[in-house]
């Protein structure tokens, strides 16, 4: 039987994706837990949790533009050979403990590193054969999740001896692994596209505005998870180790997910996993212990990874591989607004109780089950 590693761009972009994953963890949980320990400011805090976010909304569009417009190999290069510079102007700010310019520097990577994984998301399905997809989905996570579960494990050690330096580790990796990419040929590129492409593809095809929709109430949901992971261990009565489990937790959900789901056909069985795995991983955050998170973090990401390929299924019906990364655009914008909303909202929930945010999760699940019911095409496509 051909396996997707047959073919050599997707082998090479499966290399290079292993390898920088192994150094993802390295930079972001070190970003995130010395910015957590060192502002000293929960609302400027909530702006540094929400950089991805917001970087998302700002730049999507246009990620979902020059996604189709260019070669999608070639946008994920030059953006990549940019992302080293980043690390290490934070890497000395945080040095120098200059963490209020840092906040700058931080949103400059984020906008920079959301084109390479908006374009890197429509180029990892379409690399290979459409009936492919869910292998090559979890041929690359084989790859990728072992190698970001090693750096995960190894960040608390290696914080305690380099700080913020940790991040210069990131930055090589990330430069010697560049010659992987070059010249991957992954689209040729449509003059047909403009800003506009996906938002109209998002009115006129039903497939693509049901996974949309859903999933941006999906990831609201779990927003407050994903982004204030050390917040929550620190409430939970965790240390840096217990925020490292987390990580290693959230990533072994992923890496087990992808596996399951290529066993699946119905993109209605991966919902109704994915409904059920959302609504176990609130409750358990009220014991009040950081094992529960571990929990929260596996279930979220295993949920996950049966929402992606129905999810992916779905767009792909509904745009065509030609305007893949428009789409995603679109979903991206979305998805994130939806992400802010909740988590700008959490400065202001949390001193009421940890409860609020588990009821707001079970309430926007919900929403999401019955936005996939208004939309049953979505569940009735099988590949």
């Amino acid at each position: 039987m051909p396996s997707p590693l047959d073919y050599p761009d997707f082998k090479r972009f499966v290399i290079n994706n292993a390898i920088t994953s192994g150094v993802f963890p390295l930079s972001e949980m070190t970003v995130m837990w010395l910015f957590y320990l060192n502002l000293h400011n929960l609302l400027l805090y909530s702006l540094v949790a929400s950089s991805r976010v917001i970087a998302r909304i700002a730049v999507s569009p246009l990620a979902g533009y020059l996604g189709d417009r260019y070669d999608r190999g070639r946008v994920i290069f030059l953006t990549k050979a940019i992302s080293p510079g980043f690390l290490v102007a934070l890497a000395l700010l945080m040095g120098f403990h200059a963490y209020l310019l840092g906040i700058l520097v931080v949103y400059a990577r984020a906008f920079n590193s959301e084109i390479t994984t908006q374009t890197g998301s429509a180029s990892i399905v379409t690399m290979v054969p459409r009936e492919m997809m869910s292998r090559a989905i979890f041929i690359n996570r084989s790859f990728k999740e072992p190698s970001t579960l090693a750096g995960t494990l190894a960040w608390p050690f290696l914080l305690n001896v380099l700080g913020p330096y940790v991040l210069l580790i990131s930055a090589t990796a990330l430069a010697v692994s560049l010659p992987l990419i070059r010249n991957l040929k992954i689209n040729q590129g449509k003059k047909d596209v403009n800003l506009l492409t996906g938002f109209r593809l998002f009115l006129s095809k039903s497939e693509a505005r049901g996974a949309i929709l859903g999933l941006a109430i999906d990831q609201g949901a779990i927003s407050f998870l994903v982004n204030y992971t050390p917040l929550l261990v620190s409430l939970e009565g965790g240390t840096e180790i217990f925020y490292s489990l987390a990580q290693a937790a959230f990533y072994l959900g992923i890496l087990s997910g992808s596996y399951v789901v290529t066993k699946l056909k119905s993109s209605a069985v991966m919902d109704i996993i994915n409904l059920v795995l959302k609504v176990s991983l609130f409750p358990p955050l009220l014991l009040h212990t950081p094992w529960a998170l571990l929990y929260s973090m596996f279930a979220l990401t295993f949920a996950d990874a049966n929402l992606e390929i129905m999810w992916f299924r779905a767009l792909r019906k509904g745009a065509g591989d030609d305007y893949l990364t428009s789409i995603l655009g679109v979903d991206e914008l979305m998805t994130n607004v939806a992400r802010v909303g909740v988590l700008e909202t959490i400065p202001f929930l949390l001193p009421v109780g940890l409860f609020t945010l588990v009821g707001l999760g079970l309430v926007l699940i919900g929403g999401e089950g019955l936005i996939h019911l208004l939309h049953r095409e979505i569940l009735e496509i099988e590949n």
